[in-house]
């Protein structure tokens, strides 16, 4: 719990320590009291899950452990890779295999262009670019440098201003099903400002190929796209929690936090908690912390009835099921589709031109797990490949929700068939592990709705701060500045 008002800090000795409450022990949470801890606050964390991590979770699958949430880390501008350093982790970083990734659009397997941002591709008239969009959309994508500033100034959405300047090929075959891995979302819902940094860099260059380019070069000068840990993602969430621990971060799970109010409880002081600002209640409004300041790393629909809205009401949440398959079949050693796919709406995969009437594929999305990391794959053994597939688009519940795991193991076996373009058994498949995920609008939505936190709340999480672990350990070091700022 926070320690009583009258302890001092280290750093300020005649100044009380402020006490910050952190609503939320996912990634966003825990960094943001780690920054508070270091900076001399007294921190609590409170998280209603017994489990910390929040969308970092891991997995049993056929014998070894395997990411069912988060896998990787953008390496651009080294905010992860120096938060893993701190941790003493830095050792535990491994990088993809350089197998590139591909799109199913109908029934056409097309190899993903590198080097470009969310499909935008910076090298338009590429060989591999061609290929996706054929010479007719290349060409189309290509003069897009020498058109006007002017040309996709009215744009309401993403969508409208890929459309605009590179033409539909590059929207429908490229740019759309990118999003829809990335952000569960079409880029019709999606603006510029969700991407980060293509705003700023389409401002400064006037075009969509030379905002591509920049950052491309900008990834590239960072190190790389992306890294993992070596034993998963969950390393980090373990390293954050024995740091802040250390650091005397109270850290209470399987505590749900109902509201807080800004007020202050003289009356009504516990063992728990002191007299202070705000009070983070619970059940039956028992007071879980009274603090300075709150930090309220949650989603948005979960931020917006803490503070007594009704929650449902300002963003509608998109749920995500993530199906990860262990099949025994030495086809899949080659890795037919690099490092997994993307896959457009209403593809039907490889080999659906020689059947009538195939069925389109449900999945958004393949990962071939044991392909991307070697890790993995010494771990998973001869032969043995995990595969993890992604269902459920935005506006629309995942088709799988709902279904037993017999039938969810014959839709993903179905669907991981036609993206490899390998006819995969059912014997081949030995085990299946699933996870439903709720996923809320990114930053710069078209359908988001304005919200204020009150006066001495501070938000942080991927709906602030954008999708991506860069974005929302940047966006939890930014809330607990902003926290430190607003207590002094």
């Amino acid at each position: 719990m926070c320690s009583p008002a009258s302890s001092r800090s280290p750093m300020e000795p005649d100044s009380p320590r402020p006490r910050i409450a952190v609503v939320g022990g996912g990634v966003s949470g825990l960094t943001a009291a780690r920054e508070l801890a270091v900076a001399g606050a007294d921190v609590v964390v409170i998280e209603g899950s017994e489990r910390l991590g929040g969308r970092i979770r891991g997995a049993a699958l056929a014998g070894t452990t395997i990411d069912i949430g988060a896998e990787s880390f953008a390496t651009r501008g080294g905010t992860v890779a120096e938060l893993i350093d701190q941790l003493g982790l830095s050792d535990e970083v491994v990088r993809p295999a350089p197998l590139g990734s591909w799109v199913i659009d109908g029934a056409r397997s097309i190899p993903l262009p590198a080097a470009g941002t969310l499909g935008i591709p910076a090298q338009p008239l590429s060989r591999a670019t061609v290929r996706a969009l054929g010479m007719p959309g290349a060409l189309r994508a290509a003069v897009e440098p020498l058109l006007p500033r002017s040309v996709g100034s009215e744009a309401g959405s993403l969508a409208e201003l890929v459309r605009a300047r590179l033409g539909s090929r590059a929207l429908h075959r490229l740019v759309r099903p990118v999003a829809l891995g990335v952000y569960s979302a079409d880029p019709e819902r999606l603006g510029v400002a969700t991407v980060p940094g293509l705003a700023a860099a389409y401002a400064k260059r006037g075009t969509l190929i030379a905002a591509a380019r920049d950052l491309r070069d900008g990834q590239a000068a960072a190190g790389g796209a992306v890294a993992g840990l070596r034993g998963g993602m969950t390393q980090l969430i373990d390293g954050l929690e024995a740091d802040v621990r250390r650091r005397g971060v109270a850290v209470l799970r399987g505590t749900k936090a109902r509201r807080i109010e800004a007020r202050r409880i003289e009356a009504r002081e516990t063992a728990a908690a002191g007299a202070g600002t705000w009070l983070v209640l619970g059940d039956d409004d028992a007071v879980l912390a009274a603090a300075d300041r709150v930090v309220l790393a949650v989603p948005e629909n979960v931020a917006r009835r803490l503070v007594g809205g009704t929650g449902a009401a300002g963003q509608a949440t998109d749920r995500i099921e993530v199906v990860a398959l262990a099949i025994d079949d030495p086809r899949l050693d080659r890795a037919p589709r690099g490092t997994g796919a993307l896959v457009a709406r209403d593809a039907v995969g490889a080999g659906a031109r020689r059947e009538s009437g195939a069925a389109p594929i449900l999945a958004k999305a393949l990962t071939h797990v044991t392909a991307k990391w070697p890790e993995r794959a010494r771990e998973a053994g001869p032969g043995r490949h995990i595969v993890r597939l992604s269902y459920g688009r935005a506006g629309s519940a995942p088709e799988t929700v709902g279904l037993d795991d017999a039938e969810v193991r014959g839709i993903a076996r179905y669907d991981a068939s036609r993206i490899l373009g390998v006819d995969l058994r059912a014997d081949t498949v030995v085990d299946l592990v699933r996870c439903t995920w709720r996923m809320g609008r990114p930053p710069g939505s078209r359908d988001a709705r304005p919200f204020t936190a009150p006066a001495g709340v501070t938000l942080a999480g991927d709906w602030v701060s954008g999708t991506g672990l860069a974005a929302i350990v940047q966006g939890a070091r930014t809330a607990a500045a902003a926290a430190l700022a607003a207590s002094h």
